[in-house]
């Protein structure tokens, strides 16, 4: 079993707010959540439902787990009810640790569980007792029990920017090979400051509060996500290191002003592409290396890196995602999955420690994902070049068929992305009776900027083929993203879908 904890014993481990709980605090903790669980009659196996907005207690749970043998699902508190239940329903879970405030929506969470522990982060809840009595309560003797490399201690739920969401299982295995490797590349160590601004019910933030863990960093959760003050937060408290997502970025650094952050030392992002002006915008007031990184829940997260003091603003491999970690294997293949050539476009696919095992039962989604020998397919369109640098092109499934022409949406996003006063762009195929699709262009305009549709389909006359430019393009506030940055494409679809005809 891999050692999490790898700070000193009196070392903050974890600040959230006017809280701070030491390495050792949190070991003894965890310990008391697996006790917790066990006297629950919680078997090995068992699911757990974390229904929290943060806080240090998601790694509480995620330590207990997998000391008890349960395994963690963190729920997307952001979901509905309807859809809270209908994940919990489908994790068949024991027990259900929710936060305060969360009232009516945790017990219909709670109704799907089979009751054996419900506990409230805050004050008790009627009949649900509070968190901290139930832990005061449990053992403080450490449950010794092996962690086989193979033993699920996570399901995280995908987040779905289209259809069903799908329970991911993550091994032990998965997070030993991501977390100590990928803490190492990233600079963290025990002298780190590491802001976590990003949810706990995503591989994302859940493997970056681990990678903090695991070095002896001091890793802060966020409690607000507002740019200002997670940029007040990096300046006094002097973060070394960062995960964002683009959009969260690109506000931080309109709102930056003159303010320098002298010990910051790397920012990690991903989830969705940058533009070249928030790339320099971004270099240039936190003057540290800026990390792209590709992955997915499927592959615990990030799987290829781009290193900004590595590759020359003006190359084109600034454009890439950039190569694999030298753990993982990546392949561009074609629709039979074989290999093609440097420059040829296909399908991506990969092969490491961290893919995942599968989809919690169902078996038809995961033999579509692994094929028999543990490659893994990504869904993702793109191509390698000579020099192993990974470029994204589009998701298989958003590929637009225009006039029977391919249109790929991240080729058009990445032309309009040009333009100087559009912030944000989504590009789409919308249903239209000559053409089967048109395409699309949903953009964001730059704060104090006039932009028009119009403006956007003339000023793309010229730099695109014609039957990849948008014929319709609409100016909104904002586009609709998941937890984690990626653009919900079905949702703008369906807001638009009838335009095209």
């Amino acid at each position: 079993m891999i050692r999490w904890l790898g700070g000193a014993p009196g070392d903050p481990a974890l600040i959230t707010g006017d809280r701070r709980v030491t390495y050792a605090e949190l070991d003894r903790r965890a310990t008391r959540v697996a006790a917790g669980l066990v006297a629950a009659g919680c078997a090995p196996g068992d699911r757990v439902l974390a229904l929290l907005p943060g806080g240090t207690e998601v790694y509480e749970l995620l330590l207990g787990c997998v000391r008890a043998g349960t395994v963690l699902v963190p729920l997307n508190w952001r979901l509905t009810a309807d859809e809270l239940a209908l994940v919990a329903a489908d994790a068949k879970a024991a027990a259900l640790v929710s936060g305060a405030g969360y009232g009516a929506v945790a017990a219909g969470v709670a109704a799907h569980t089979s009751g054996r522990l419900h506990v409230t982060v805050g004050p008790p809840a009627g009949s649900v007792r509070s968190y901290e009595d139930w832990l005061a309560a449990q053992s403080p003797v450490r449950l010794e029990r092996r962690v086989a490399p193979d033993r699920v201690v996570l399901q995280v739920y995908t987040s779905g920017t289209g259809g069903r969401p799908k329970g991911v299982l993550l091994t032990e295995g998965n997070l030993a090979t991501k977390v100590p490797r990928a803490a190492r590349t990233w600079g963290l160590g025990p002298g780190s400051v590491s802001l976590l601004a990003t949810p706990l019910f995503h591989i994302g933030g859940l493997s970056w509060g681990l990678a903090g863990l695991h070095s002896g960093a001091r890793t802060l959760i966020a409690g607000s996500a507002s740019p200002t003050d997670l940029l007040v937060t990096m300046r006094a408290d002097r973060v070394t290191h960062t995960f964002l997502v683009p959009t969260m970025l690109e506000r931080m650094c309109a709102l930056a002003g003159g303010a320098r952050f002298p010990g910051l030392d790397a920012i990690v992002y991903g989830a969705a592409p940058i533009d070249p002006w928030t790339q320099r915008a971004a270099a240039d007031v936190f003057g540290c290396r800026l990390l792209h990184v590709y992955g997915m829940t499927e592959t615990t997260g990030a799987i290829t890196q781009l290193d900004s003091t590595e590759v020359d603003p003006v190359d084109p491999r600034a454009r890439s995602v950039g190569r694999p970690y030298p753990w993982v294997e990546v392949s561009v293949r074609d629709p039979r999955g074989l290999p093609v050539p440097p420059g040829r476009p296909g399908e991506v696919w990969t092969r490491s420690g961290q893919n995942t095992p599968g989809y919690f039962g169902d078996a038809a989604a995961t033999r579509s994902l692994l094929a028999p020998d543990g490659w893994l397919r990504t869904g993702d369109g793109g191509h390698l070049d000579e020099g192993g640098y990974l470029f994204l092109t589009h998701r298989i499934k958003d590929l637009i068929i225009s006039g029977g022409e391919n249109v790929l949406p991240a080729e058009v996003e990445a032309v309009l992305r040009g333009h100087a006063d559009i912030a944000d762009v989504a590009v789409i195929g919308l249903p239209h009776r000559q053409w089967g699709e048109v395409v699309t262009a949903i953009v964001v305009a730059r704060a104090g900027r006039a932009l028009t549709g119009d403006d956007v389909v003339a000023w793309a006359a010229g730099r695109l083929a014609g039957y990849k430019r948008p014929r319709i393009a609409r100016v909104v506030p904002a586009l609709p993203r998941t937890a984690t940055g990626k653009v919900r494409k079905n949702a703008l679809v369906g807001l638009f879908g009838r335009e095209g005809s």
